[in-house]
């Protein structure tokens, strides 16, 4: 690619962890922790750890976006201000220290104390940046603090240790301008050898519904996207089973293998892993699909109103699919790299068998990513793990497969750029592709329906190598190099910020701009230009750039001359810009974290619950709030619907599902 351009090298001694807000980066230097400004690629904060501190099992965690508010006099911002991550930990086996990226004076130190219940083994921030989440050893206690108050809770039998959100997460917000990850918690839990889903009211952590789950041995949940529904799935050894509840906790619909078709000859010995179940489980962008990815090497794509297959994806051993090109990664004897059309049929290479392999079946969709609008799907079977299928699922075929040279580690497709597909080997050398898919319009569709020679060739992958720009280091054992892009902000999406992708091993890292950087990039304190609004007066003018009024135009509001500005909606919002766990309106926070309060207002708390829990809506109810949100929320679905058939809609709508209730 002509306009990438590539970040400095950064010296390292561990993985960068980028911030949710897509503003730093984090990373150890040794005995200090660096937060690197990506705008401006310096470092604005280094800390110093104290001796105590464990190197080797150091983790890194930012808190979730969160709004800055600002304790001046002056008057309220007339603009929402953007979310950004404001607080970051790092943690070993015995202690957690949390830095505030606005106060250097203000810190926190979580102590394990004497370790009865053993190590730390994960530590996360909660739904805010005032909680802490501590998973300790041996599944034994899972324990939520709140930096506030210095409170914590604690729950017993944790099923998974947490990581990588395995076991347990909050429900997603429903805007995305919206602080923090979600209110309610849900957590799977194991108690005398029967798995447990609790969900947990935001801030108290009390028990609001326990269900005892039908899983012989559940491996995992996950929310949708919408905040509607729990998919909670069954071991793989205990056949297919997912179990869909609702966000209150009451079990919806059990989904089974379905039975072989009665109108073709497939039996059930047609499946090479027999009695295997569901191995990957993904909620498809838009709300509408729930996708599954089972052992026999089948993706079945459901409805969320019926929770019944709609679509089924399957990869074959021998690729012979006419409407698909197939493009094979040659690598010569000087290590250059290029793509090739390989004429079909074919057949992939299979995984390779390594010596102190103990016989385990390498088969099952393992990796499934959709794009952010839902109508692109990449996936990898672990019989062939260098093999990507592109598949397009307007069209309900696979566009492109892609063999590699070496096995893929990841798929990533961009957060705001539909098209844009990040694919990551795990070759010892710092190489990146990056696949473009081709744009779905309405007439390409129509086009192709018509007549199948009119499809366009989509082109291959673009290939970056980064061996220049992010040599080994010097070291015995063989690099591995993390990829991952840079998370989009709201800003980002205004400002239309080009995107860009982090490439790391254990002692350094680069930032590569596949498209060149943009002409401006915001600043972190900046903000986009609002929008402009007429006023009867030009007291406006004087107002400071973070949205507050000067002193001047303070005295203006407050002797009748300038009318008071109207607040937004999210101002009014009673339990909006609440983030404290437990909070207590009497009890105010206190920079050193051995010395804060521990008074107890219940009045206060039941009243945070109450607001908290208000949004906490049944699935098959929806708020009513009045005739003229119903007439405007008609006129939105009117309009969706009109995008939809520009677009050239979804096939999977042709199903007739809509009409069903």
């Amino acid at each position: 690619m002509e306009n990438t351009e590539v970040s400095p090298q950064f010296k390292t001694t561990s993985l960068p962890i980028p911030s949710p807000s897509g503003t730093h980066v984090a990373s150890l230097s040794g005995a200090r922790l660096q937060i690197r400004c990506l705008a401006s690629h310096d470092i604005i904060r280094s800390i110093t750890l104290p001796s105590s501190h464990d190197l080797r099992t150091s983790r890194i965690a930012w808190s979730p976006p969160a709004a800055a508010h600002s304790s001046g006099a002056s008057t309220p911002p007339r603009r929402r201000p953007t979310p950004r991550s404001h607080r970051i930990l790092i943690a070993d086996d015995e202690n957690t220290r949390v830095y505030d990226l606005c106060d250097e004076k203000w810190n926190a130190v979580i102590s394990n104390g004497s370790g009865g219940m053993g190590k730390n083994v994960h530590v996360e921030f909660g739904s805010m940046q005032d909680e802490v989440v501590v998973f300790s050893d041996f599944a034994s206690k899972v324990t939520v603090w709140c930096l506030r108050t210095g409170r914590t809770v604690e729950i017993k039998d944790p099923k998974f240790s947490g990581r990588e959100g395995r076991g347990w997460g909050y429900r997603p917000q429903q805007e995305e301008w919206q602080e923090g990850r979600g209110a309610v918690l849900a957590l799977l839990c194991r108690t005398s050898g029967q798995d447990v889903l609790l969900l947990l009211a935001p801030r108290t952590y009390d028990v609001l519904t326990r269900v005892e789950l039908p899983t012989t041995d559940a491996q995992g949940l996950k929310w949708s996207r919408d905040g509607r529904w729990i998919a909670v799935w069954d071991s793989a050894a205990s056949g297919y089973r997912l179990c869909i509840y609702t966000a209150d906790g009451h079990l919806y619909r059990t989904v089974t293998r379905e039975p072989p078709s009665p109108t073709t000859d497939e039996e059930p010995h047609d499946y090479s892993v027999e009695g295997l179940g569901i191995k990957t489980v993904e909620w498809v962008p838009g709300n509408a699909w729930l996708a599954l990815g089972g052992w026999d090497r089948r993706v079945r794509i459901l409805s969320t109103r019926t929770f019944a297959p709609a679509v089924f994806l399957d990869h074959t051993a021998h690729i012979h699919v006419p409407s698909a090109t197939v493009y094979t990664e040659h690598v010569d004897a000087r290590g250059e790299r290029t793509y090739a059309v390989t004429p079909q049929p074919m057949t992939p290479p299979k995984a390779a068998v390594e010596k102190n392999d103990a016989g385990g079946i390498k088969q099952g969709i393992s990796i499934m990513a959709f794009n952010h609008d839902g109508t692109v799907c990449a996936t990898r079977d672990d019989e062939t793990p260098s093999t990507v299928w592109i598949w397009d699922l307007r069209r309900l075929r696979p566009t492109a497969i892609l063999v590699q040279h070496a096995p893929v580690k990841g798929l990533q497709w961009h957060a705001t750029d539909a098209s844009f597909l990040l694919i990551q080997t795990t070759h010892d050398v710092p190489t990146v592709y990056l696949y473009n898919a081709p744009s779905l319009s309405a007439a390409s569709i129509s086009t192709s329906t018509s007549t199948s020679t009119s499809t366009a060739t989509p082109a291959p992958p673009s290939i970056l190598a980064l061996a220049s720009s992010l040599p080994k280091p010097a070291s015995s054992l063989p690099t591995k190099y993390h990829t991952t892009f840079l998370p989009a902000t709201l800003s980002a999406k205004k400002y239309h910020q080009k995107p860009a992708f982090l490439v790391a091993h254990s002692q350094a890292y680069i930032i590569v701009y596949p498209h060149g950087r943009n002409a401006s990039i915001p600043h972190l304190d900046s903000e986009p230009e609002p929008e402009p609004e007429p006023e009867p007066s030009t007291a406006d003018a004087d107002q400071d750039p973070d949205g507050g009024g000067s002193d001047d135009s303070l005295y203006d509001i407050l002797t009748g001359r300038t009318p008071v500005p109207r607040l937004h909606s999210s101002e009014l919002d009673i339990g909006a810009g609440d983030s404290g766990l437990f909070e207590d309106t009497g009890v105010m926070q206190d920079d050193d974290y051995g010395d804060v309060g521990m008074e107890d207002d219940d009045d206060g708390a039941s009243a945070s619950l109450n607001v908290s829990l208000s949004s906490f809506e049944d699935t098959f109810r929806e708020k009513r709030k009045g005739n003229r949100d119903r007439s405007s929320r008609g006129g939105t679905r009117e309009k969706e619907k009109e995008k939809e058939k520009e677009r050239g809609g979804s096939v999977f709508d042709e199903s007739g599902m809509d009409e069903m209730f």
